[in-house]
């Protein structure tokens, strides 16, 4: 990964590329926040914009990565989870 055009990290750890691009760095724990989020996956990121977009001063708490699990997985929520193709689930006709 080339980062901000300066630095080349190979292989990185999510803390790596958060440390190069800044994140975090700007955090002052004593400011007070209108809104914590804990969380940054989809709806987390969706109620932060929202509450930002009204003038609120957010904050979004996420452990890993960005977007939260649909940002670091292949998109399937649940494995398991029946689909329209079986047939208890289509439409009839």
């Amino acid at each position: 990964m080339i980062c901000r055009g300066e630095a080349v990290l190979k292989n990185p750890s999510n803390q790596e590329i958060a440390d190069c691009l800044g994140f975090n760095k700007g955090i002052d724990h004593i400011h007070r926040r209108d809104v914590v989020i804990v969380g940054g996956g989809p709806a987390g990121l969706a109620a932060a914009d929202y509450a930002a977009s009204e003038g609120l001063d957010v904050l979004v708490i996420e452990a890993s990565s960005p977007g939260g699990q649909a940002g670091s997985s292949s998109g399937e929520s649940w494995p398991d989870a029946p689909t329209p193709r079986h047939r208890s689930l289509a439409p009839r006709s």
